[in-house]
């Protein structure tokens, strides 16, 4: 059921009384449950009937034009997504402080959100009408929560009393169309060795082979909203997994009542990395893709060379920071090419503040890019995460308040500008710790600015 919560855009406010706390509750005599429900059952026909439920409790049916949903969609409120009730060793948000916004304690595990953002969900609370529900509307690509493949190890990972086999679930699910991304989170002691080499191997049985028809973006041609084959049986008939992200455990300095955990270590990170090499020479043979990639932390933790972009498939990965950091050095010594093409390269000195991990990656992958072009300099200075502890080495947890004790710590001369990644914001602009770039401005001389990853090059170049 939909409630509406914004005045409707014009002329439909006047083709239709509608009224702030309506619900629309069927499509055609068919109840649907949220947004993807109106669009998915949305017909071709030239008309189409919706039942209001009005907030008073009467209900009546209007008919509008099809093509009309699109402009209505965003007058509901948002879908309220489902919580997880997985208590699993590793989760980091168990390991927040106390005292922080109350969404940063909120834990996703809803299917719709996977579908529709691409949010990791165990499939522990999916439940056979969800499952029927994915396969009937074609909800893909999915990503997927494995962890570990072995039904022991992850229902022991995962702290749920139900043993749930989840190689059979997805089997269901790719076998019925369904495209997954996995990932696992790498944890010593408990899904690493054996049981990483079982679960790499389970999910190379479900792979999609790569003469599948691909779109452009890498994914299953037709996708969820190609309404024209909703009614084919053979419609994204594809399915299978499609990748696997291995990253490592994050581990906070608030784990008081927590399993105890270990990091991964250097000689851990090594070994995996050498796994993977060979299990991605196995999945190419067989694929013609390797299907496994490691998050950059093992290589920038190790001093590992990195893959070559091609390596990296379809990037499918990149936002487990798989590839992240060979994609943005490639993409940004393209950038000043075409700046230095144009004698358009930038002109202002840079500082950038960022976590210890990610000062990493800037000395060894990208400042000789950027020296090479003949760029202006670069000062990169890694912070200390007091927040979260030294254990939590990468960009996107580094809060406000240690950014801006990083700020207050630069000399006032000359003035700087300082940049921060992107991913320490959220949608709203705020830090983990609530503070926007306007706090952290406050009482110091340096220019503040968030800056771009792919679009680094060109953000630089405006700033003048």
């Amino acid at each position: 059921m939909l409630m509406l919560i914004r005045a409707f855009p014009k002329p439909l406010d006047q083709l239709h009384d509608w009224h702030f706390g309506d619900s629309i509750t069927h499509l055609d005599g068919r109840p649907v449950e949220d947004i993807i429900d109106l669009y998915y059952y949305t017909p071709e026909a030239d008309k189409t009937t919706l039942t209001i439920k009005r907030k008073e409790g009467d209900r009546v049916i209007v008919t509008m034009d099809p093509e009309d949903i699109d402009a209505v969609t965003g007058c509901f409120a948002p879908m309220e997504f489902k919580t997880c009730a997985a208590q699993c060793v590793f989760c980091f948000i168990d390991q927040n402080p106390k005292g922080m916004r109350d969404q940063i304690y909120v834990k996703d595990e809803d299917y719709r959100f996977s579908f529709l953002y691409g949010n990791y969900i165990t499939l522990t609370s999916l439940g056979k009408r969800g499952l029927k529900r994915i396969m009937e509307q074609k909800m893909s690509p999915l990503y997927v929560s494995v962890h570990a493949t072995d039904i022991d190890v992850r229902t022991s990972m995962l702290g749920i009393k139900k043993r749930m086999d989840v190689v059979a679930i997805l089997r269901e699910l790719t076998e019925a169309g369904i495209e997954i991304h996995t990932q696992v989170v790498l944890c010593p002691g408990w899904n690493e060795g054996k049981i990483l080499e079982k679960t790499f191997f389970d999910l190379l049985y479900l792979a999609t082979p790569a003469d599948t028809t691909l779109d452009e973006d890498g994914g299953v041609p037709g996708g969820f909203f190609n309404l024209e084959d909703k009614d084919d049986d053979t419609a994204n008939s594809i399915g299978g997994v499609r990748s696997l992200a291995i990253v490592p455990v994050g581990l906070s300095a608030h784990r008081e009542g927590l399993t105890k955990l270990e990091p991964v270590s250097d000689e851990l990170a090594h070994a995996t990395i050498e796994q993977v090499r060979a299990w991605q020479t196995i999945a190419l043979k067989k694929l013609g893709y390797r299907l496994v990639y490691l998050s950059d932390e093992f290589y920038l933790q190790t001093g590992a060379p990195f893959p070559g972009t091609a390596q990296y498939d379809g990037f499918w990965q990149v936002d487990n920071a798989a590839g992240l950091t060979p994609r943005l050095r490639e993409c940004w010594q393209e950038a000043l090419q075409w700046a230095a093409e144009d004698d358009n390269l930038p002109k202002r000195p840079l500082t950038v503040l960022t976590s210890h991990l990610a000062a990493k990656a800037w000395r060894r992958e990208f400042t000789p890019v950027l020296e090479a072009a003949l760029a202006p300099p670069i000062e990169v200075i890694g912070l200390d995460n007091t927040f979260y502890g030294n254990t939590v080495t990468v960009a996107g947890l580094m809060t406000g308040a240690d950014l801006r004790g990083g700020l207050l710590k630069l000399p006032p001369e000359p003035v700087r500008d300082v940049v921060f990644s992107p991913r320490v914001f959220n949608n709203d602009g705020l830090t983990l710790d609530g503070l926007t770039i306007e706090d952290m401005a406050a009482q110091q001389p340096h220019r503040l600015h968030m800056g771009e990853e792919e679009g680094f090059v060109d953000f630089w170049v405006q700033l003048g």
